[in-house]
């Protein structure tokens, strides 16, 4: 047998200098790259890039940026005070630097401009109850031109007749007055009218800058907050409701912020109190500590060169890797504590070197595996993950053996405690067989009641003040968060307004059959539209001019020539006001237009209803998403139960057969223990249950692996197992308390797994080991 070195060999000073200045490039990397970074904090970033159908990548982008940019307010006062009330918010919003485009009142001009605008272009923007109206020789716009004048309430006077014998103007403002659903005009402002009467005025703005940038966000939201107390101390009887995804952007990010400044803090003082009450040196601290450092550093550095980009969300959950990198120096320093006086350090470091990769090694694979999730955030920290904690363990290996040179070796921490839990192993038969039998029992009780769920919906803890206000936004105006709609897109605008042409009469018949409750759909018509309308125009005229002086009313011959809207005049035109954000055009000319549908009851026949159009696909995010979590959450559960079978597999093959399946054993039970856990406490199964139950198998894996170490003895592995339970523990037990449901999710499923492959990881013992020291 080859005996093991006393002295550092030439190649392990090799070895440290190298790693030395790996250590040295990553921090003057980390000096590089950090300040030219940026912290992102949007939730949608943990989530897969939306697809709009088939729509081109730069339409998908260009549309989910412009919508996430939206702030729609509600305000109302009393009866005398609205427009007051209204207008000072306005005035207040638009001398915000961080808000773009605030509208709210029209004023006289605008209203005039408008009026100019549609009476001007009148035969180019009919609209399509006009147009069937115009069929057959237009005898039914004819009757309806005479239900207008005679109507006492339609007050069409002299003026408007004689300008507009056929009331086009009359006919597109009406039909663009249901595309406004409950809104109505009230001095120039656009109303709704509450279950009490209570009159609420509609405005709208966009943000000047990114909805997910930290800062700006918060500045925001800070702002808006003090203006609503001064709106409030000036009025105490007004009330006000906003939407934009920035609040809950701002919401995320602020609890995310929180929880890195809270749990980080109490996971570190953890840390170091725990490694402080079983060494009693600060050398142990500093160890650790640099450790935990170097592995942050190269985490950092491998994530930005990778993503450009750090998410908020992956350093609050990289706290669970303080306690993973920690381990490494934990489980050297201990076989330095209990044999320092009967072994170098270089010798210590043989002793453990092959378990300590064989642990890394496992881990890392599991932290690996996230990035088969089509997840940006999740892949990011998979990335910081792997590369921090390899980076640990190698720091260990490298440093450790020249640093820990005069550690006092002192008695083991618990000893007799640790020792009676050993011997119990040893000699009692019913904690060999019935402690395993208890959580197998624990594990299909639990899983017996558990629930599977892919809702993202359920993923989502936003405070409840914001989607009450969201809630009754939308029951007041009619206009539902659902995300669905169709994108309707051309080579040019003239094909995308072809196309929304053709689409138009498949979505009437679609809301007949009750596959959704309303839609809106851009109120312009394609130039090839609008000459078929002038035609149709000079049809029906005659008919209908003849209907009018039979009635006795006699008007001037109507203005019957083509009067062409293209979609850059009409969207620079006031009648475009609140229809712009369904318009996105391209630099190349490429255009697209969203097509919002409400109160969707047929998902699935509405996505085959954009499959027989050209140029046209149905988006509806959340069932997207569902799905998504749906297929990954499967494929994912068919991976680890793959990885567990050759786990198992490959412990039969080097152990045999018996001693094989106890030592797979604890594997299997901690995760089913872990998904018990979610069965008791009443939450369900999702895809990031199934991401937290890798690292489950590749964390808990390594306490076995400690055990099974041939040349380590049962005590020393019994309190490096111990020490990297709790410092595991203290580290993933604080996701358990994060504000964020899905991460505190995570941190239940991790704490429960991990505590019972830390309470089985004894099985792993060979029987002759358990007589060893």
């Amino acid at each position: 047998m080859k005996s093991e070195p006393v002295l550092p060999q030439r190649s392990e000073k090799t070895v440290a200098l190298l790693w030395l200045a790996v250590c040295l490039t990553l921090a003057l990397a980390l000096a590089v790259l950090l300040p030219r970074s940026q912290l992102n904090s949007s939730v949608l970033a943990l989530l897969p890039q939306q697809n709009l159908g088939q729509a081109p990548a730069e339409i998908q982008h260009g549309f989910m940026q412009r919508l996430d940019r939206q702030l729609v307010w509600l305000v109302s006062a009393n009866n005398q005070d609205g427009d007051a009330v209204a207008a000072w918010w306005q005035a207040q919003l638009q001398a915000l630097p961080m808000l773009k485009q605030v509208s709210g009142e029209l004023d006289d001009d605008q209203m005039q401009r408008w009026g100019a605008y549609a009476f001007q272009h009148r035969n180019g923007l009919i609209d399509a109850a006009t147009r069937a109206r115009l069929q057959n020789g237009g005898d039914a716009q004819a009757d309806w031109i005479l239900a207008q004048l005679f109507s006492a309430f339609a007050g069409v006077g002299s003026k408007e007749i004689g300008h507009d014998p056929l009331l086009l103007v009359r006919g597109a403002q009406l039909a663009m007055q249901q595309n406004a659903n409950k809104m109505l005009l009230h001095n120039g402002w656009l109303t709704v009218k509450d279950a009490q009467q209570r009159r609420w005025y509609f405005l709208h703005g966009e943000l000047a800058s990114n909805a997910f940038s930290i800062k700006e966000s918060h500045q925001l939201v800070t702002a808006l907050n003090q203006l609503e107390q001064q709106l409030k101390t000036r009025w105490p009887d007004a009330q006000l409701l906003t939407r934009g995804t920035v609040l809950f952007s701002d919401d995320a990010s602020q609890r995310a912020q929180h929880d890195v400044e809270t749990l980080g803090s109490a996971t570190l003082a953890g840390l170091l109190l725990l490694v402080w009450l079983v060494f009693r040196s600060l050398r142990p601290l500093a160890l650790c500590a640099l450790s935990v450092a170097i592995g942050a550093m190269a985490g950092t550095v491998l994530t930005l060169l990778c993503f450009g980009e750090l998410h908020l969300t992956t350093l609050v959950m990289s706290l669970s890797i303080v306690g993973i990198s920690a381990d490494y120096t934990l489980y050297y320093l201990t076989e330095r504590m209990v044999h320092g006086e009967q072994a170098t350090p270089w010798q210590s470091l043989h002793k453990v070197r092959g378990t300590l990769l064989l642990a890394l090694g496992t881990t890392a694979i599991a932290w690996l595996l996230m990035l088969l999730a089509p997840f940006p955030g999740l892949r990011q920290l998979a990335v910081f993950a792997a590369s921090g904690l390899s980076a640990s363990c190698l720091t260990v290996i490298c440093f450790y053996p020249w640093l820990v040179r005069g550690l006092p070796v002192r008695p083991i921490p618990a000893m007799v405690w640790l020792a009676r839990w050993l011997a119990a192993w040893r000699r009692n038969n019913w904690l060999k067989r019935g402690l395993p039998a208890l959580v197998a029992i624990y594990a299909l009780s639990g899983m017996l009641q558990l629930k599977v769920d892919d809702d993202i919906a359920h993923l989502q803890s936003a405070p409840a003040k914001l989607l009450a206000q969201d809630r009754q936004l939308a029951q007041l105006t009619g206009q539902q968060a659902d995300q669905t709609w169709f994108v309707v897109w051309g080579e040019d605008e003239q094909q995308a307004l072809q196309r929304l042409s053709a689409l138009a009469p498949k979505l009437q018949q679609a809301q007949q059959q009750g596959w959704f409750a309303s839609y809106r759909v851009l109120p312009l018509s394609s130039l090839a539209q609008q000459q078929q309308d002038v035609a149709l125009l000079q049809q029906a005229a005659p008919t209908i001019l003849q209907r009018l002086k039979q009635a006795g009313i006699t008007v001037a011959n109507a203005n019957l020539s083509a009067m062409p809207v293209t979609a850059a005049d009409w969207l620079a035109s006031p009648l475009s006001e609140g229809w712009r954000l369904l318009w996105l055009s391209l630099p190349d000319g490429r255009s697209s237009v969203l097509v919002p549908v409400s109160g969707v009851k047929n998902s699935a026949a509405l996505q085959q209803l954009a499959s027989q159009q050209a140029g046209v696909s149905w988006v509806d995010r959340k069932a997207s998403y569902d799905e998504l979590f749906r297929f990954w959450r499967t494929l994912l559960s068919g991976l680890l139960a793959l990885a567990l079978l050759l786990i198992t597999a490959s412990y039969m093959l080097r152990l045999g057969v018996k001693a094989g399946m106890r030592s797979a054993l604890p594997s299997w039970l901690s995760l089913a223990a872990a998904l018990a856990t979610l069965g008791w406490i009443g939450a369900s199964l999702n895809l990031f249950a199934l991401l937290a139950l890798i690292l489950v198998l590749g964390i808990g894996i390594n306490y076995t692996l400690f055990f099974s170490n041939p040349r380590g003895t049962p005590l020393t592995s019994m309190l490096a197992v111990t020490l990297a339970m709790m410092t595991t523990l203290l580290t993933l037990g604080m996701l358990v308390f994060s504000s964020t449901a899905a991460i505190s999710g995570f941190g239940t499923v991790l704490c429960s797994g991990i505590f019972c492959a830390f309470l089985l990881a004894p099985l792993a013992l060979a029987p002759g080991k358990r007589k060893q020291r």
